[in-house]
């Protein structure tokens, strides 16, 4: 009885340092010249503040238009530059799905005072509806928040999650302005923005521990 209480002990143990050891931080997610699976922009959470479009057109028309703009000219939409990885796999399938899942009776709000910002437990919720099942790894997503055409504003949540179990290893809100002719090519300029900017040092500057002089 003894030698196997020893035994499960040993085999919990190891159980618990295998895992601990594989879980990711954010020091693996932010970490220069690694591998990461971009899933593109959620928007089914989403508030549009005057947009110009309904909700049937946003969600039929210019969202899956913005996603396949960001793998069309991932040139400029660069994940790799943006956040220093060095393989980027798109897999938008998801996050298209999701957008169809949007409360359109809900989506058009007249003020950002109407808009509730996501919390860790709302995009921890989105990202686990996600089939991550074959995947492995570690996952990026842009959750919308709010395109608020009168502040001329996207507000986004940058998402690193590990897969498949869909748990948020870093979250960060982030912003850009929206430009450019066309309603898909106006609101996609916000992640352009927010890529071009220093976001990947402004994440290390945040997230990772100081190194001592």
């Amino acid at each position: 009885m003894k030698t196997s209480l020893k035994l499960i002990f040993a085999i919990s143990f190891i159980f618990v340092a295998v895992f601990s050891s594989n879980a990711q931080t954010p020091a693996d997610v932010l970490k220069h010249g690694s591998d990461v699976t971009f899933f593109g922009v959620d928007f089914s959470s989403s508030k549009g503040v005057i947009l110009g479009a309904s909700a049937e057109e946003m969600r039929d028309k210019y969202f899956p238009a913005i996603n396949t703009l960001l793998v069309v000219e991932k040139d400029k939409y660069n994940i790799n530059k943006a956040f220093s990885k060095s393989d980027v796999t798109y897999f938008l399938s998801e996050v298209n799905k999701s957008n169809q899942a949007l409360d359109v009776a809900n989506f058009n709000v007249y003020s950002a005072k109407d808009i509730k910002s996501l919390d860790v437990d709302a995009l921890t919720q989105m990202v686990q509806r996600y089939n991550l099942q074959d995947k492995n790894g570690i996952g990026l997503v842009f959750i919308a928040e709010s395109l608020d055409k009168t502040e001329n504003l996207g507000v986004f949540h940058l998402v690193y999650f590990s897969m498949p179990e869909g748990k948020i290893i870093l979250t960060e809100k982030v912003s850009g302005k929206p430009k450019g002719f066309g309603m898909r090519n106006f609101w996609a300029n916000c992640i352009y923005e927010i890529l071009r900017s220093d976001i990947q040092k402004n994440l290390e500057k945040k997230y990772l521990p100081k190194k001592s002089k």
